[in-house]
């Protein structure tokens, strides 16, 4: 038991290392977006995408060590957490897990913020770009009109020139 314990640390401990990685990339991604830099931005989201899949096969792992556990504990799968781990193991490597069960916690968290933030920033960015191609739209329109604002008829403007036809 205390073999499976100190492997489901160390996996904790690989999640908390990548999470790490994984805040900051979003930092990043924030940074692309507020600078309009759709290069980069898609450079970060590739590695966003690898960092979930990493992130998701540690998270694999760790269920199916968890299972083991709350095999040998005699606790059904779905009624097993972290959380009851730590309270019913009596080795001394439960307060390493629960100190990085709470870093786990303050990691999705924080991680949970940044990305209602870039959706945020996204909205914005997206409302700003569409409000600048109308505002360009309009003067466009205005220039091209015959008519003014006000209904009056505009004068067309002729583009002419004079030619000299001495030699």
């Amino acid at each position: 038991m205390g073999r499976l314990l100190r492997e489901l640390n160390a996996l904790i401990e690989s999640e908390i290392a990548l999470y790490n990685k994984f805040i900051l990339m979003l930092k990043e991604q924030w940074d692309c977006i507020s600078n309009y830099s759709l290069h980069s931005l898609e450079e970060i989201i590739e590695k966003k995408e690898i960092m979930v899949r990493q992130m998701q096969q540690l998270e694999k792992q760790r269920s199916g060590l968890m299972g083991k556990i709350g095999r040998l504990q005699g606790v059904r799968e779905t009624d097993l957490t972290l959380k009851k781990i730590i309270q019913t193991t009596v080795n001394p490597i439960r307060v390493k897990l629960g100190k990085s069960r709470e870093a786990l916690l303050a990691q999705i968290a924080t991680i949970n913020e940044l990305h209602e933030g870039i959706k945020g920033l996204m909205d914005k960015s997206s409302l700003s770009l569409k409000k600048s191609l109308v505002f360009v739209h309009s003067k466009n329109e205005e220039a091209n009109a015959p008519y003014h604002p006000d209904g009056k008829l505009q004068e067309a403007s002729l583009q002419g020139r004079m030619l000299n036809f001495n030699a």
